[in-house]
């Protein structure tokens, strides 16, 4: 029984409207997981993105910050519960991972620069929030497929 059956299956008899059990059935291999990882990431990100801010640091650098602290943790968490053991070593892996993320979040870090650029007014939050949409299907695709990839001892 695949994973994805079996969490069908535990939802059945619940009220779990079937669009949602069809989506989820027909998700790529990790997708439900890597966006919930996400969200616990663009949560920690906007987290350290006010504290920062609130210490005075400027908006850009601040989100550089707190961008780095997020792609560490989910680099954590997608390791243990999204992909796991990708068969390389843990560095190895992290590298990958950091090229992945280092490429996405410059994505996601232009967006908030231009949204934030041409509406001055703009809560940063919801500009970190769209950049981060935004950035998503590449960072995916990327952890999937290079990062996370069974491959050797690298």
């Amino acid at each position: 029984m695949s994973e994805a059956s079996g969490a069908i299956r535990r939802v059945e008899g619940r009220p779990f409207p079937a669009l949602l059990r069809r989506l989820y059935a027909r998700a790529p291999k990790g997708l439900i997981r890597f966006l919930a990882v996400g969200v616990g990431g663009l949560s920690v990100d906007i987290a350290v993105l006010w504290l920062l801010e609130q210490a005075g640091m400027g908006h850009v650098a601040a989100r550089a910050a707190s961008l780095t602290v997020a792609t560490l943790a989910t680099w954590a968490l997608n390791r243990q519960f999204t992909f796991g053991d990708s068969g390389r070593r843990a560095h190895a892996e992290l590298g990958r991972y950091v090229l992945v993320a280092l490429i996405a979040q410059s994505v996601n870090l232009a967006v908030f620069v231009a949204l934030t650029a041409f509406w001055p007014t703009m809560i940063h939050a919801i500009a970190a929030v769209i950049g981060a949409v935004v950035a998503t299907g590449f960072s995916y695709t990327g952890q999937r497929f290079f990062t996370f990839a069974r491959g050797g001892a690298d």
